[in-house]
């Protein structure tokens, strides 16, 4: 299979700038809009390529959230999230899996090789 490669390019470098930069899980809508500040004339395909890279390379990590569109995270070591279904927000919650759940789902021969777990409920701000 014939590897492709990309080059480093200026829409490249400042996407990738923008989710590193970026705390609050954007969507590729959001990075589009940001990078469009700083680069009008870049495509909103350019940024989905872009992010795609960038997950593949373990660069960035994409968050799936079940009804909503899918966030992108700087942090790329196993962590989980809080979505907030009432602001939309992602947060991340430090937490470790255990042993014995990574035993429990192993049973029968599965691997585990990555793990994403996503809460949903109502984050502090939107519960007052």
């Amino acid at each position: 299979m014939e590897q492709v490669v990309r080059r480093n390019t200026l829409q490249k470098s400042t996407i990738e700038n923008v989710v590193l930069s970026s705390c609050d899980h954007p969507t590729a809508d959001t990075i589009y809009q940001r990078v469009k500040e700083m680069l009008p004339t870049v495509s909103l395909g350019t940024v989905y390529r872009v992010l795609g890279d960038l997950v593949d390379s373990g660069r960035v990590r994409r968050i799936a959230v079940p009804g909503a569109p899918d966030r992108f995270d700087k942090t790329t070591c196993t962590h989980a999230h809080f979505h907030c279904s009432k602001c939309g927000s992602v947060m991340d919650i430090a937490t470790t899996f255990g042993k014995e759940m990574l035993d429990a789902l192993s049973t029968n021969g599965n691997l585990i090789v990555e793990a994403e777990v996503v809460f949903k409920g109502i984050c502090s701000n939107c519960n007052c």
